[in-house]
């Protein structure tokens, strides 16, 4: 677990260092918006545009994937 100190550094950190990033995907079979979407997203021809407050492009197109996973759980 970390302290408060590290949990401070790590979300200054976080704040100088977020950017946007456009992170394009195919539309999942299947898919259904599933409460609040917490990004700008853009759907046409089956591609998904979506951009994405991130540190970095990686870390982007994990949220993404896990806000479309969370929108295909059949719960």
């Amino acid at each position: 677990m970390k302290n408060s100190v590290e949990q401070t550094n790590n979300l200054i950190f976080r704040a100088r260092n977020l950017k946007e990033f456009t992170v394009v995907t195919d539309l999942p079979e299947n898919f259904s918006f599933n409460g609040t979407v917490p990004f700008d997203l853009n759907i046409k021809d089956n591609v998904i545009e979506a951009k994405v407050w991130a540190v970095d492009f990686d870390e982007a197109a994990i949220r993404l994937n896990e806000y479309l996973e969370s929108c295909n759980d059949d719960d």
